[in-house]
């Protein structure tokens, strides 16, 4: 039902109208003797419609129609009066009148037509609304997409610009709707030139002329890829889809292009082809015979494994894998612990004997994993290595240990002996007591799972019973050595009979220095992708404010502009600068390995570069060490540096040292300003700050390398306080005695 404001300042006219206007129940009419109780009515409700007389005292037709137009724009509003002069008709059709009817006549006629104008001015009023929600919805539609994505019409006036593409091109829907002429295309290619929006219907060819290679082409919709486009003046690959808009009559209407940056994408697809391309020169050149199972059946193989069993690849591909092996049950029992171990680690390794095409028997050592992590049924993943010589050699140790042990002794890696029912040590080389500190009658004593580091037990202990129970392996342990220290290495073991005792022989190779080796590289590649990162992304930052500025000025601008350019390049000059300094502070970043640095001693150090006026610095570290980067000192003075510059008036800076149940505490603490609550993580956000922003972060950067960390637990308004947590392990009490505290008052 249609609801009316019908205001009139005849009483009767008022009744007849709303009677004529209700007889079908299609409108219902509330009535107003005048204008100022009509608008009380219209805030009041909800009104589809007014109707008004236009001679009134207070205000007349054309001030309320002003005012309705004013508060409700979109209300229908229709002027219903004796008057009938043109100027009034002019005046009303102005302030947005919908219908202007002339009182007089048949009442039934002409409530008829009345009723005739609500009902066009309503049903229009919904159209109207209709099509805005339509337009509404089409507009959030396009800004919800993803991909940047822009219209034009048919006369390459653009009629969408959603908010990807705002942020792609930096420029605002605001600054481009409704402009032709190509200038979608400046913020992508720094010119007006047709784009692929322009030719969905073009020879490829064309295309292809203006940077684009055509990679789908069906019906109205054209997709191709582009290394052309620069947006915000960042090169990049980026994949262009164009089709065409049609209207409700099924005409074209214009056409619309979405632009997805795929520079990543690119790039990930190149690394993938490298990759790939080194993953198959590792397979082909790698000395272990490399293959995949899936079902029992070979599926691949490389020339290695080839070499290994004497069988073409031909041969081997599609083989049943059980061919190679000297029994099925041998197989089974490989397959078995393939299985169980695939379950409990992801991934094992197992002994045992293939025979090759020419019938010979070769003992070899297989690592297998699942082709895909978590998906047995993907397949396995094999590489076998020959390991009959080594066998050989085994055998031939054994065989030397029982003429004479002098041999045992001179090997240069660690031998222990166990009895495999009790687990006991019966004998170990020269190596092995030196390496654990400890006498052979002492180590007669010990069980052989006494040498390795408890926190793996259970590991150990499954491969001592499993190797105990007949299969001969290698594992990875780490040995307890006589400093305490834990030391990595790589155990071979092999069975034995001693006096008639089934025994364990296992030689422990030290890898220590292979895992410092491999510590180390880690160590550098942190820190040298750290630098790197930093410096590339501020110098290319200031060098694209530089090429701006550079060319605001070869454009000749007048006063005070031409100053303020030549400022601000100084400026981004004098920045690039500080950054390239900054790389030559921190160029020993990941090449000088960790060391066991004085808090007390660098602390002070760092205060000695600073220029301190009526600051008291206090430190209280109880001769503490700690294993950090020789950049330590740099942190201490980043610190400090920041409580002289942004703290305020501050009268004494302090170092502590608090050893913790799980940690030790460093707090450094001023008697400043301190730092808000809001801002206490933010701090050591790279870029942060009213500097350059790196301080607070290298700080936290340089500590995290031997896994210390730092926050700020001050309280606002009383003082910053910073806290650096060391691990266990990674701190100690100096050697050298320290006074317990130290004051040093710098004066003005």
């Amino acid at each position: 039902m249609i609801s009316i404001l019908y205001v009139d300042d005849e009483p009767e006219l008022l009744s007849l109208g709303k009677l004529f206007l209700e007889r079908d129940d299609e409108f219902s009419v509330v009535t107003a003797e005048s204008v100022p109780v009509g608008l009380g009515i219209l805030a009041g409700g909800t009104i589809d419609a007014v109707v008004s007389d236009y001679q009134m005292p207070e205000m007349d037709g054309i001030e309320f129609l002003k005012t309705v137009r004013a508060d409700y724009p979109d209300l229908p509003f229709i002027l219903f009066t004796g008057r009938g002069r043109e100027e009034v008709v002019i005046e009303a059709i102005n302030n947005g009148v919908d219908f202007y009817l002339q009182k007089g006549g048949d009442p039934i006629a002409q409530f008829a037509e009345l009723r005739h104008k609500i009902k066009n001015a309503v049903e229009r009023r919904y159209a109207i609304d209709a099509l805005k929600d339509s337009e509404q919805r089409l507009s959030d539609l396009i800004n919800f997409l993803p991909d940047a994505t822009f219209a034009i019409d048919t006369e390459g006036r653009v009629i969408a610009w959603n908010k990807a593409i705002e942020d792609m091109t930096g420029v605002s829907a605001a600054e481009i709707l409704g402009k032709g002429n190509h200038e979608y295309a400046i913020p992508f290619y720094g010119d007006r030139r047709p784009v692929l929006i322009d030719l969905i219907l073009a020879d490829p060819e064309k295309v292809r002329d203006l940077g684009y290679t055509i990679s789908a082409k069906a019906g109205d919709l054209l997709m191709a890829e582009t290394m052309s486009a620069t947006p915000r003046g960042k090169p990049g690959a980026f994949l262009v889809k164009t089709s065409y808009l049609y209207n409700k009559h099924g005409a074209v209407a214009g056409a619309i292009e979405s632009v997805r940056d795929i520079t990543d994408t690119k790039n990930i697809l190149s690394a993938l082809k490298e990759r790939e391309a080194q993953l198959k020169s590792i397979f082909r050149a790698a000395p272990a015979g490399i293959g995949v199972v899936q079902n029992g059946v070979v599926r691949e193989v490389n020339e290695h494994l080839c070499t290994m069993t004497g069988y073409l690849r031909a041969e081997l591909l599609g083989m049943d894998a059980r061919a190679i092996y000297l029994t099925p049950e041998a197989y089974a029992s490989v397959s078995q612990e393939k299985d169980l171990q695939i379950a409990t680690r992801g991934m094992g390794s197992v002994e045992s004997k293939w025979r090759k095409k020419d019938g010979i028997i070769i003992d070899i050592l297989i690592n297998f994993a699942p082709l895909i992590p978590g998906d047995p049924e993907s397949g396995t993943t094999f590489a076998a290595i020959d390991i009959t010589e080594r066998k050989r050699a085994d055998d031939e140790l054994r065989a030397a240990y029982e003429k004479n042990r002098g041999l045992m002794d001179s090997a240069n890696d660690v031998i222990f002996i166990a009895d495999v029912e009790s687990g006991v040590l019966l004998d170990a080389n020269r190596k092995a007591q030196d390496l654990i500190g400890k006498t052979l009658e002492e180590i007669q004593t010990m069980h052989y799972m006494d040498l390795f580091d408890p926190d793996v037990h259970d590991e150990n202990l499954k491969h001592f019973r499993q190797y105990s129970q007949g299969g001969d392996g290698i594992c990875e342990a780490s040995i307890t050595g006589r400093d305490g220290r834990v030391i990595p290495g790589i155990v071979s073991t092999t069975h034995l009979e001693l006096g008639g005792k089934s025994c364990l022989m296992g030689i422990f190779h030290d890898i220590s220095a292979i895992r410092k080796v491999q510590d180390s590289l880690q160590l550098a590649n942190k820190k040298l992708n750290l630098l790197a990162e930093i410096t590339r992304h501020d110098i290319r930052n200031k060098l694209t404010v530089l090429s701006g500025y550079l060319e605001l000025l070869q454009e000749r601008p007048a006063e005070p502009q031409y100053t303020m350019y030549l400022s601000k390049l100084r400026d981004t000059v004098r920045t690039i600068s500080t950054n390239i300094e900054f790389t030559r502070l921190y160029q020993n970043l990941g090449v000088v390995a960790p060391e066991w640095q004085n808090c007390h001693e660098r602390f002070f150090s760092a205060c000695t570069h600073l220029e301190l006026k009526r600051t008291r610095i206090q430190s209280d570290c109880g001769g503490f060490e700690i294993f950090a980067d020789p950049l330590l000192e740099r942190v201490f003075y980043n610190i400090v540096e920041n409580a002289v510059q942004y703290a305020g008036k501050i009268t004494t800076i302090r170092i502590t040292a608090d050893e913790q149940p799980d940690d030790l505490v460093i707090r450094i603490q001023d008697d400043g300003i301190g730092i808000p609550l809001c801002d206490k993580e933010k701090i050591f956000s790279r870029g942060y700050g009213k500097n350059t922003g790196l301080g607070l972060f290298l700080c936290r950067e340089i500590l995290s390398i031997t896994g210390i960390t730092i926050t700020e637990t001050g309280r606002y308004q009383h003082g910053a306080c910073f806290e650096i947590h060391v691990p266990h392990g990674t701190y100690r009490l100096s050697p050298v005695p320290a006074k317990d505290r130290c004051y040093i008052l710098v004066n003005d």
